[in-house]
């Protein structure tokens, strides 16, 4: 498994990209933003990072988890079929 790549922007909330995909004719870097929801919970969702063309697009919270690491865990078994349809109702 790839070591995520964590990029802290703020105290609140933790990043990681988990992949590059391709679709509507650019590649797309795929991050997962994760933040506490209460005590023993954590929600996480999908950027989309386009290399050009397009804005980035974020999904709402679409993993939820006791731990961060579950949360970055689940999004690295996300298939990227599945990550080409989430990007794409995004539009």
């Amino acid at each position: 498994m790839q070591t995520p790549i964590i990029d802290r922007a703020n105290d609140d909330a933790d990043g990681a990209t988990i992949c590059r995909i391709s679709a509507e004719g650019t590649r797309w870097r795929v991050r997962v933003e994760s933040w506490a929801v209460a005590e023993g919970e954590v929600s996480g969702r999908f950027v989309f990072e386009p290399e050009a063309r397009y804005a980035t697009r974020a999904s709402g919270p679409a993993l939820r988890a006791r731990r961060r690491e579950e949360v970055f865990a689940a999004a690295h078994e996300m298939p990227e079929e599945r990550l080409r349809e989430l990007l794409h109702s995004l539009s």
